[in-house]
């Protein structure tokens, strides 16, 4: 099997891109593919979503909603909120999906806490939101948009298990 690391490769599995930087890439049957744990990465996108500076997008708050195996329904009751709501966030695509700023904290929290993240990164996320930036910058479209972006080196898997 052929392999190769590259500088950035751009993985859109989960639903919005994601930025894999310093990722080995394996040869299958003609396809180059990131020789990565997606378990590991699934949650490290998670982790990162919990601490963007800027608002989630619709297809972030599809995979988060999906990832933890919830209903629209059961989604939006969680936040107090109809699944109408969430489905209007959905829909928003790769765009911000508008949630008020105090939901979303709680979304954010909800993703840390689902995660059993320990109580030092659970209160760092709690004291790094700072909504007066994050409504700043979620008016600017370009860092709205921006995609997560990962090193490698978190979310590799030894080569040998992918022959």
């Amino acid at each position: 099997m052929e392999i190769k690391r590259v500088k950035k490769f751009i993985y859109e599995g989960l639903g919005f891109p994601i930025v894999l930087v310093n990722v080995t890439l394996a040869n299958k049957r003609g396809i180059w593919t990131p020789a990565i744990d997606y378990n590991k990465l699934q949650k490290e996108v998670l982790i990162e979503l919990a601490r963007k500076p800027v608002s989630l997008t619709g297809n972030e708050i599809h995979f988060i909603r999906t990832y933890f195996e919830m209903t629209l329904e059961s989604f939006g009751k969680f936040f107090g909120v109809t699944h109408v709501a969430v489905l209007n966030w959905e829909k928003m695509e790769n765009k911000p999906s508008k949630i008020n700023p105090t939901t979303e904290l709680c979304i954010r929290l909800f993703i840390l806490e689902g995660l059993k993240m320990n109580n030092q990164i659970f209160r760092e996320a709690f004291r790094e939101f700072d909504i007066e930036k994050f409504i700043k910058a979620s008016k600017v479209p370009s860092k709205a948009n921006r995609p997560v972006e990962l090193a490698g080196r978190h979310i590799s898997r030894r080569i040998s298990a992918l022959a």
